[in-house]
Formats: structure tokens, C-alpha cells, sequence
């Protein structure tokens, strides 16, 4: 029977003495065994926590160069905005320019092809500019001009040769 107990003997400064505990072994390898589960799972809660205060700190980092890229990206549609504004007022006073100097239009403006992004102005689909196709008609003024009087040139008389019959 002693065989399936463990005994411990407690010695204090007391003068009680010394103190017996008996434990059933199997009471004891149970406890050992419960001790070892927690002490693993505490480490691993405790590695798991730490590995998520990482990714936390990560994902903050992130969270912040993310509003700082939004911003420059809001800056900058703000900037490209104000340069389609002043091209459309450039190409107006072109136009304008054109019109005073009698100058034909020498090119035609079509939109931006393939372009992303929103379209805020009217003057965003008239940007990108080319040449006259082929195919176009090209319409020509008729050029008046005053009739200029010549003097009757002298004709030559021409040679006819004869006509050699066989």
C-alpha cells in the first residue's frame, strides 16, 4: 500500500514539527501532466500575442503610409485639375488668336484615348490634337482675283507633217 502513495514531509520553524502529505501517485502523475498542458498553452497564448501585437503595429504602419499616399494622390488630381483648367484657357486664347490672324485650323483635337480616371472639365475631351486624316475632304477657299489683261501672244504656225499613206 505505501507503494501506491508518495510521501512528503514538511519541516517548519513552528514548534509543530514535521508535517506528512500523502499523495496517491496517480493523483501526482495527474497534476504533472495537468501542470505541463498549462505550461504549454500559457506559451503559446503567450508567442500567439506577441505575434499579433507585431502584425498590429505592421498594419498601424501601413494604415498611416496608406493616408499619406491618399493625400499625395489628392494633391496631385488637385494639380493635373488646375493644369487641364489653364491648357483649356491656353487653348481658348489659341483659338481666339487663330481667328484674329485669319490663320486656318491646322490641327483638329480629339479626346484622350485611354485615359483613367474621372472626367470634371469639358476641356479634358478636347486635349490631345492630330492631323487632317486622308479620308477628310479639304475644303479650299476660292482665291478671287482681279483679271489682269495680256497681250495677244503671236501664235506660231504649226508644222503638220503629211501623212505618209503606203
Amino acid at each position: 500500500m505505501d507503494k501506491d502513495y508518495i510521501n512528503i514531509l514538511v519541516f517548519g520553524h513552528t514548534t509543530f514539527g514535521t508535517r506528512r502529505l500523502r499523495i496517491k501517485k496517480e493523483s501526482f502523475r495527474m497534476a504533472t501532466y495537468l501542470l505541463l498542458f498549462l505550461q504549454v498553452s500559457i506559451t503559446f497564448l503567450f508567442c500567439d500575442y506577441v505575434q499579433v501585437r507585431k502584425k498590429t503595429f505592421l498594419l498601424n504602419q501601413l494604415r498611416q503610409e496608406s493616408q499619406i499616399q491618399k493625400s499625395h494622390i489628392q494633391l496631385f488630381s488637385t494639380r493635373i485639375e488646375e493644369l487641364e483648367v489653364k491648357l483649356s484657357r491656353l487653348k481658348d486664347i489659341d483659338h481666339k488668336i487663330r481667328i484674329i490672324a485669319n490663320l486656318e485650323r491646322g490641327q483638329e483635337t480629339l479626346p484622350f484615348i485611354g485615359m483613367g480616371g474621372s472626367s470634371l472639365s469639358s476641356s479634358r475631351g478636347k486635349s490631345v490634337t492630330r492631323g487632317k486624316s486622308v479620308e477628310e475632304p479639304k475644303v479650299e477657299v476660292p482665291k478671287v482675283e482681279e483679271p489682269v489683261e495680256q497681250e495677244p501672244k503671236e501664235q506660231e504656225p504649226r508644222e503638220q507633217e503629211p501623212k505618209e499613206s503606203e
